[in-house]
Order: C-alpha cells, then sequence, then structure tokens
C-alpha cells in the first residue's frame, strides 16, 4: 500500500503543473485505481513533459525512478 500512497502523491504533484495537459480523470478519484493504473498514469504524464521548459523537465526528472 506505501507504493500506491507514494505513487498518488507523486501524479498529484505532477498533475499541479498547470503547464501539464490535462487528463480526462478527476485528481480524487485517483486513489480508487490499481497499481498498474497509476504507474501508467505517471508514465503518461512524464512523457507529456516533451514540450516543457528545461527547467519543469529537470524539476520532473526527480519523480523518475532510475
Amino acid at each position: 500500500m506505501e507504493e500506491k500512497e507514494k505513487l498518488l502523491k507523486e501524479i498529484k504533484e505532477l498533475w499541479s503543473d498547470k503547464s501539464l495537459p490535462k487528463f480526462a480523470i478527476a485528481p480524487e478519484l485517483l486513489e480508487y485505481l490499481e497499481l498498474n493504473d497509476l504507474i501508467e498514469l505517471k508514465r503518461k504524464i512524464l512523457n507529456s513533459q516533451s514540450c516543457l521548459s528545461q527547467e519543469q523537465k529537470e524539476w520532473l526528472a526527480q519523480f523518475r525512478k532510475e
């Protein structure tokens, strides 16, 4: 459960960046998603950063797993 809570926190932090495209799910519904769904959502958010500035990319990089 800790991994899911960590993912939820990371996704909500990523989502708070107003320059990212909006996703078709309400943030309050995230907690009901399965772990695999959250991992995929986080991947999509991180992939959407291709149009972000270098400063934003550096900030988002801290959420990537090595």
